[in-house]
């Protein structure tokens, strides 16, 4: 398995999700401020937020790279409608879906190859005001690493 850097990673989990063809749009903000995007641009923002990482037990040579199992999430909101809230949350849920499926189709040639991606997990809040859903999709990275410049 070649190497990539996780900014690479993160580049190519984004070019995917832009990709899919259903007005996903990257956030003008990182991960960590997501929530404090402007309604006005919020419909269907996401961001990409590279976690943790771990090394496996494996050899971390210069030729080979490091073996590492990231932490990966995506946060997506999706605005609800004041009279259709309830077809809105199942919208909302359907591109949770979607966004799920492209990730672990092994096809995708932006996505792969030298890098597995498993779905750990999904949750969801409403933010105060009522408008959105802010949905959080957590996965688990299997990669290496490059270890020269």
């Amino acid at each position: 398995m070649a190497t990539l850097k996780l900014s690479t990673i993160r580049g190519r989990i984004a070019t995917t999700l832009e990709d899919i063809g259903v007005g996903l749009k990257q956030s003008i903000l990182p991960a960590g401020g997501f929530g404090r995007t402007p309604n006005s641009i919020a419909h269907k923002a996401f961001a990409v937020d590279i976690g943790g990482s771990n090394a496996r037990d494996d050899r971390q040579r210069p030729v080979e790279g490091a073996m590492l199992q990231t932490d990966m999430s995506i946060k997506m909101a999706y605005r609800l409608r004041p009279l259709a809230q309830l077809a809105d949350v199942d919208n909302g849920l359907d591109l949770e879906n979607t966004i799920i499926s492209n990730l672990l189709d092994r096809t995708k040639t932006t996505l792969y190859p030298n890098l597995h991606v498993r779905f750990i997990s999904s949750n969801r809040i409403l933010t105060d005001s009522g408008e959105y859903v802010i949905s959080t999709l957590s996965f688990e990275l299997l990669h290496f690493i490059p270890l020269t410049t």
